[in-house]
């Protein structure tokens, strides 16, 4: 593999990697922030609500980070377009 190309890959993973992280940050404040304002807030009226309150909140979780995944995608694409695609395959 060329040395550009490596550099352009490890360049990629670690940039992608970091907004993930911050993606989950984001999601897990936006899903704090709807259950404190009330937005979104499951049933507890039951014992089974109760146990599925996790898994509730895990999936509320989720669907906040996804959201997250088009922004992800746009940069790279255009990290990837200013670098040049030709030097991401001249391996």
């Amino acid at each position: 593999m060329k040395q550009e190309a490596l550099i352009a890959w490890t360049s990629l993973y670690i940039a992608v990697g970091i907004m993930a992280v911050i993606c989950a940050v984001l999601a897990v404040a936006v899903t704090a922030d709807d259950w404190r304002t009330r937005r979104w807030r499951p049933a507890l009226a039951s014992r089974i609500d109760k146990t599925l309150l996790l898994p509730k909140i895990w999936l509320r979780w989720q669907i906040n980070y996804l959201k997250g995944a088009p922004i992800i995608l746009a940069i790279a694409l255009y990290y990837a377009w200013s670098v040049g695609f030709s030097v991401f395959w001249d391996l």
